[in-house]
């Protein structure tokens, strides 16, 4: 197997950390989010995309710092008081060996690609990339709001319905009695 790794950057895991502030909105669109903070601020969130030998496109979170340009964004009153936390999670994305998957349409030359989390990789896998797929804000509310790269490629999903965030933190390892300033990396937590 060979691995390669896109994962997020220090410059975004910094621009992540300014989430843990108080909100004043946020603006969603389907490749790019924008929270406003409270201290006029902004933290930009996008997907950067990578090739891996020719065989798949991996994505990962590119997050930035600027000067609000004037977006305020909806309100999201879970998350205005600020002392929130942030964890940002592991993704693979892999290729299978070509032939080794028969469907429909694919010829024996084809390789399929598959992504998802650590646990769910392939035995088989033939070519992986580490990648930061994912990150949760979670309130002193004790609400939660996740971000994940979204099944459209270079789309990004958001989730506030608690029952959803807390079966994504579940499927991921991140048990229900954990809380995310006891992650690694200071106060932006890995899982």
């Amino acid at each position: 197997m060979r691995e390669y790794r896109f994962q997020a950057t220090a410059d975004t895991m910094e621009a992540l950390r300014k989430l843990r502030g108080a909100w004043r909105g946020i603006s969603i669109a389907e490749q790019e989010i924008t929270i406003v903070l409270r201290d006029g601020m902004a933290v930009r969130v996008a997907l950067d995309a990578a090739d891996v030998e020719g065989l798949f496109d991996t994505y990962r979170f590119r997050a930035e710092l600027e000067t609000n340009s004037g977006v305020f964004g909806v309100p999201v009153e879970d998350f205005i008081d600020g002392d929130n936390d942030v964890v940002l999670f592991t993704g693979v994305t892999w290729s299978e060996p070509k032939g080794g998957m028969k469907a429909e349409g694919l010829t024996e030359s084809s390789a399929m690609s598959f992504s998802g989390h650590p646990g769910q990789l392939s035995e088989t896998a033939e070519v992986v990339c580490v990648t930061t797929d994912a990150f949760v804000v979670a309130s002193t509310a004790g609400r939660g709001m996740l971000f994940r790269t979204g099944l459209k490629p270079g789309s990004i999903e958001v989730e506030r319905n608690p029952e959803k965030v807390r079966a994504f933190l579940i499927e991921r390892g991140y048990g229900a009695s954990e809380d995310a300033s006891g992650e690694a990396s200071g106060d932006v937590g890995t899982a």
